[in-house]
């Protein structure tokens, strides 16, 4: 029996043994360079092998050719919510909601920080988002330059069955 207490919240959670002793010897001494990790310059060339060993991996994890460029970005889930209209939402667009809870809710509330336009297709604000909108209930505005859903909403405990369907852009 182990005295560790297993964590299965949403957001971070429990990890293997070997990967938390693995990242505890990469604090002391990174890469065999005498320095820990958190210590290294970013500028340096151990931070540049494991950037490089990092993008590589997540190339061949995940199938992308070198076309593409792999952006390592802090902030989380939520800056994605300010990063998305910064990068997809022309100024005369507007983007299209599906607001099922808080998530969602952040998400609006970054676009309009932005001065960008808004389209709120379907909420389930009136009954505390204790359901997700049925496919009736969304009217898409004319040709959005996205769609944001939330598709699993853990504060409320709600999740999309399936996608909806969604307007071409």
């Amino acid at each position: 029996m182990t005295d560790r207490i297993f964590n299965f919240s949403a957001g971070p959670a429990v990890l293997p043994e070997p990967v938390l002793k693995k990242a505890q010897e990469a604090i002391w001494n990174a890469s065999g360079s005498g320095i820990g990790i958190i210590e290294h310059s970013h500028r340096g060339k151990v931070f540049d092998r494991i950037r490089d060993e990092a993008e590589q991996d997540c190339r061949d994890l995940a199938g992308i050719s070198s076309e593409y460029t792999i952006l390592f970005l802090q902030g989380g889930a939520s800056l994605q919510f300010s990063m998305v209209p910064m990068n997809l939402l022309p100024p005369d667009r507007t983007a299209d909601f599906l607001v099922t809870g808080v998530w969602s809710q952040k998400a609006v509330k970054e676009v309009k920080v932005l001065g960008r336009k808004v389209h709120v297709a379907a909420t389930g604000e009136a009954s505390n988002f204790d359901r997700i909108p049925a496919a009736g209930e969304i009217k898409y505005s004319d040709r959005p330059a996205y769609v944001h859903l939330t598709t699993n909403n853990t504060i409320y405990g709600t999740q999309w069955a399936a996608e909806p369907a969604v307007p071409a852009g």
